[in-house]
């Protein structure tokens, strides 16, 4: 969080280099439960954005971003109360059954990079793509769409393809060859 200066009144005073400082960094948890206590206690975004070292529309954006209800607090017509900030405070997080949070494990496989779960399908595709001719057209799942679109591109450079949706729900869609 930034230290800045305060006014007798408890306004933040100046421009302050934290806020560049924060800029594109990941929110933090403490940085979340802070917008949240701000909120009920009806603190004003000028305040808040201070303290945390971030802009106004950040820090509104991060409380849409996190569903919180109720407004900032208005600092129009009387003096702003410099914010207490809360210890960071680890929100209970519930792991799956099996899995122990913070804790150093070895020999434990790493996933290969671009593991392919739908071989079967993508080989099927590249033999439905090899047996077809200019006007036929066959249906895929919608998360099959881009492998289409990247074995055509790769594989069948000659083949001019269009998608288009057969479902309203976008489910799924029909891949024509043109050309």
């Amino acid at each position: 969080m930034a230290n800045l200066t305060f006014s007798k009144k408890g306004v933040p005073m100046g421009r302050n280099k934290s806020t560049a400082d924060n800029k594109n960094q990941q929110w933090s948890a403490a940085e979340d439960n802070y917008i949240r206590m701000a909120v009920e206690q009806g603190l004003c975004t000028v305040t808040v954005a201070a303290k945390l070292g971030r802009t106004k529309a950040s820090v509104q954006n991060r409380k849409w971003g996190l569903g919180i209800e109720g407004r900032f607090g208005s600092s129009k017509g009387k003096g702003v109360k410099a914010p207490q900030v809360a210890a960071p405070v680890l929100t209970n997080v519930k792991a799956p059954k099996g899995i122990e949070l913070f804790k150093l494990e070895s020999n434990v496989p790493v996933p290969s990079k671009g593991a392919r779960a739908n071989d079967e399908a993508r080989n099927h595709m590249r033999n439905l793509f090899s047996k077809m001719n200019v006007g036929q057209s066959f249906v895929v799942p919608q998360k099959m769409v881009h492998v289409a679109k990247y074995i055509t591109d790769k594989e069948f450079p000659s083949f001019k393809i269009r998608t288009s949706a057969t479902t309203p729900d976008r489910k799924f869609h029909r891949i024509f060859r043109v050309a």
